[in-house]
C-alpha cells in the first residue's frame, strides 16, 4: 500500500496569517518511509509554506509512483473544522478577567461561524490538492488528519518503542497547542490537549520577537540564553506562566491574545506595541540593529528556564499518571535541544525519542504514517529509523555542475578521499561535504554538511563570519564517533544522539580540547555517528581521529544565513563559491577555487566590514 502525506499549501485566508510553514511531503510504501523532503529544498525559499508540489513529485519519483491513481491514500496535516474550537475559550476562560473574556470568545465564535458559512471544510483541501497537482484523485482517497495527531504519529511510528508516552508542543495547530497521548501498537489514546492561547510555543516565539529576532528564530534565543542570568526576570515569567497541581500550566491568555491580535491586524513590523505590563517588567523591545546587551541575554535565560521548568512539571505528572517508561516528543518546541537534554538527565524516562523533523515539516511524515496504520488499519512493525530520505543526485548531475562552473573551480579525485579530507581539516581548512541522499529535517547529519576542526579556538568565529554569515554568539554542533562519545560528552540519560537534538555537557577535561563546539556554559549539541547510520561520514571521522587523537569535528548545515540547506550539486558549488569554504567534496570529487577566484573573494571579504557577533563587555554585537 502507498500513502502520501503532505503539509503546507493551506487554501484561503489561513495562508495569509502564518498558519502554515515548512511544507513537505512523505511517501510510505507498505509501512516503510521511502522518501521525505521539505519543499524549501527545491524552491530555495526558506520555511516555504506553499503547496509542496515539488516535494510531492520527488517522493513519487523516489517511490516509483508514476500517477496518483497508484496511491491508496493521500493524507493532509490540517483539519479546517477544528479551527476556532470552543475549547480555546472553555479551557482558558477561568484564567482571564471579565474584560478579557470577550476578546477571546467573540472572535473565536465569529470566525467559527464564518468558516462554516464560507465552506472551510476538508473538501476544500481536497479541491486544492487536485488543482495544484493537476491530477484526479477520488475524494474518498483524501483524508485530513488533525495537526497534533500528525505530530504524535511522526514521532511514535518513527521510534524504536512498542509503546510510549507521546507529547507534542508547538504554537498552535488548528486550535491545539499541545497533545499528550499514550501509544501502543497502532492505538493512540489522547489523554489531554491544551488550547491556544495557552501556548508555550507562542510564548517562546513572542519573546524571541521581543528580543529583536525574526519569525522561526527561536533557536537563536536558545543559543543566546547561556550568556545570561535567569534571576533578574524569573519573577516576571513566573507571573505569566502558572503551574497547576495536576501537571498543567497556563500561559497568561490575555498577554498571548493581545500579541496574536497585534500580529493579525497590525503586523509584526510594529515591534514596540507590547502590553504595558510586559514593557514595565522587561523594558522596551530590542530593535534588530540594536546591540544585544546583558539584559537581553538575561531575558533569554529566564525564558529558557521557564520553558524547562514548565515542561518538566508536566512530564513528572504524566509519567506518574501513565507509568510509561518511554517518551516520544514532537512539535516545534521539541527542537529546543537544551530542554531535551534536561529531560534526558532528569531520569523520568528510560529512553527518549524525538522525531528528527519535529517541526511542522514532520507533519507530512506523521500524516502518512497515521494514514497507513490508523486509517488503512495496517499493522505496525518497529523498524530502524531512517533519516537520509531526501533527494540524491546521479553522477551526471555532479558532472554537469562541474562543467557549469569550470572557469571558477578546479577538481580532482584523490587516491584516498578520507585521508585527504582529514588532512585538510587538521590543517584548519573548512570543508563542504556533500554525499548521497539529503537529510530529513532541519539538521545536517553528514550528507549536506560544512565541517571544520573543533580543536581550533578561532574556528567558531571563522565559520560564523566568513562562511555561514550569521551571528557570532551562535554555537556549532560536534559530530562524534559513537564509540567514543562517552569519553568526550556526559551522555547521562541517553544512549545516543544521532539527530543533534540533545544538548549535553562536554566532559570537563575535554572542553579545552574542542573549544569551537563547546558553548559558553560547557555544553554541546552532539551528534553521534555510527558506521551503520552513515558509513562515509563515520570513515571520515575515523580518519580525523587517527590523525589527531580527537574523534570530534564541527558539523554545521551546508547553507548560509537566510537560505535552505543546499540540494543539488549546482547549489553546493554556488554556495562554495560565495563563501570562504576552502574545499568542497562532491561524492568522491574534491573541488577548490581557482587561485584568482579565491584571491578575489578574500579581497571582497576584507572590504566587507562585517559585524563581528562577538560577546564583548556584556554585549553581543550583531
Amino acid at each position: 500500500m502507498k500513502v502520501i502525506g503532505y503539509n503546507g499549501g493551506l487554501d484561503g485566508y489561513p495562508s495569509s496569517f502564518d498558519t502554515g510553514h515548512d511544507a513537505s511531503a512523505t511517501l510510505v510504501v507498505d509501512g516503510k518511509v521511502v522518501a521525505a523532503c521539505e519543499e524549501e529544498r527545491f524552491s530555495r525559499f526558506k520555511h516555504d509554506a506553499r503547496f509542496p508540489r515539488q516535494a510531492i513529485e520527488f517522493v513519487m519519483r523516489e517511490g516509483g509512483v508514476k500517477d496518483l491513481s497508484e496511491v491508496d491514500l493521500v493524507t493532509y496535516y490540517f483539519s479546517y473544522p477544528l479551527m476556532f474550537h470552543p475549547g480555546k475559550y472553555q479551557a482558558n476562560s477561568k484564567q482571564v478577567s471579565l474584560l478579557e473574556k470577550p476578546a477571546i470568545w467573540l472572535p473565536n465564535a465569529a470566525m467559527k461561524l464564518f468558516n462554516k458559512v464560507a465552506g472551510y471544510d476538508n473538501k476544500r483541501s481536497h479541491r486544492a490538492f487536485v488543482r495544484e497537482m493537476g491530477q484526479h484523485l477520488p475524494e474518498e482517497k483524501f483524508k485530513a488528519v488533525p495537526h497534533h495527531l500528525c505530530h504524535v504519529a511522526s514521532t511514535y511510528y518513527d521510534s524504536p518503542f512498542e509503546r510510549a508516552l507521546c507529547v507534542t508542543l508547538d504554537a498552535e495547530g488548528e486550535s491545539v497547542s499541545g497533545m499528550m497521548a499514550v501509544a501502543n501498537g497502532t492505538d493512540i489514546k489522547v489523554l489531554k490537549q491544551t488550547y491556544a492561547p495557552n501556548s508555550l510555543g507562542y510564548l517562546y516565539s513572542f519573546i524571541s520577537l521581543f528580543l529583536g529576532f525574526d519569525k522561526h528564530d527561536e533557536y537563536k534565543v536558545m543559543g543566546l540564553a547561556p550568556y545570561g542570568d535567569p534571576k533578574p526576570y524569573r519573577d516576571y515569567f513566573k507571573s505569566i506562566v502558572t503551574l497547576h497541581d495536576d501537571g498543567g500550566w497556563t500561559v497568561d491568555p490575555g498577554l498571548i491574545t493581545f500579541l496574536m491580535a497585534r500580529d493579525a491586524f497590525i503586523g509584526r513590523a510594529n515591534q514596540n506595541m507590547y502590553p504595558p505590563s510586559m514593557t514595565k517588567a522587561l523594558g522596551p523591545a530590542r530593535t534588530k540593529d540594536e546591540p544585544c546587551t546583558q539584559k537581553h541575554m538575561d531575558i533569554a535565560a529566564s525564558l529558557q528556564v521557564c520553558l524547562e521548568e514548565t515542561v518538566l512539571h508536566m512530564l513528572q505528572h504524566l509519567q506518574k499518571q501513565t507509568g510509561e517508561k518511554n517518551l516520544c516528543m514532537a512539535g516545534g518546541v521539541a527542537l529546543n535541544c537544551t530542554m531535551n537534554g534536561k529531560i534526558a538527565r532528569s531520569g523520568l524516562f528510560d529512553e527518549i525519542w524525538i522525531h528528527p523533523a519535529a517541526h511542522d515539516a514532520g507533519c507530512s511524515f506523521g500524516a502518512a504514517m497515521y494514514g497507513y496504520h490508523n486509517l488503512l488499519r495496517q499493522p505496525r512493525k518497529v523498524q530502524k529509523p531512517q533519516v537520509y530520505l531526501g533527494p540524491g543526485h546521479p553522477r551526471s548531475a555532479i558532472d554537469s555542475a562541474l562543467e557549469a562552473f569550470d572557469k571558477k573551480i578546479q577538481h580532482n579525485k584523490p587516491a584516498d578521499l578520507y585521508e585527504t579530507v582529514a588532512t585538510a581539516l587538521e590543517a584548519g581548512k573548512v570543508v563542504g561535504w556533500y554525499q548521497g541522499r539529503m537529510e530529513w529535517g532541519p539538521r545536517a547529519l553528514g550528507n549536506r554538511s560544512i565541517l571544520a576542526d573543533a580543536r581550533r579556538d578561532d574556528m567558531k568565529d571563522v565559520v560564523n563570519h566568513a562562511v555561514k554569515l550569521r551571528e557570532g554568539f551562535r554555537p556549532f554542533a560536534p559530530a562524534c564517533l559513537a564509540e567514543k562519545v562517552n569519553e568526550w560528552f556526559d551522555m547521562k540519560g541517553l544512549k545516543d544522539s544521532p539527530y543533534m537534538l540533545f544538548v549535553v555537557p562536554v566532559q570537563e577535561d575535554k572542553r579545552d580540547k574542542i573549544p569551537a563546539v563547546t558553548h559558553v556554559d560547557g555544553s554541546a549539541r552532539v551528534q553521534t555517528v555510527t558506521a551503520e547510520q552513515n558509513p562515509k561520514f563515520h570513515k571520515l571521522l575515523q580518519a580525523f581521529y587517527q590523525r589527531t587523537g580527537v574523534p570530534v569535528f564541527m558539523n554545521t548545515s551546508f547553507n548560509v544565513k537566510g537560505e535552505p540547506i543546499v540540494n543539488t550539486p549546482h547549489d553546493a558549488i554556488r554556495c562554495f563559491l560565495n563563501t570562504q569554504i576552502d574545499m568542497l567534496v562532491l561524492d568522491d570529487v574534491i573541488i577548490e577555487k581557482r587561485p584568482e577566484v579565491a584571491e578575489a573573494l578574500a579581497k571582497e571579504r576584507a572590504r566587507d566590514k562585517a559585524r563581528t557577533g562577538r560577546v564583548i563587555d556584556g554585549q553581543v554585537s550583531l
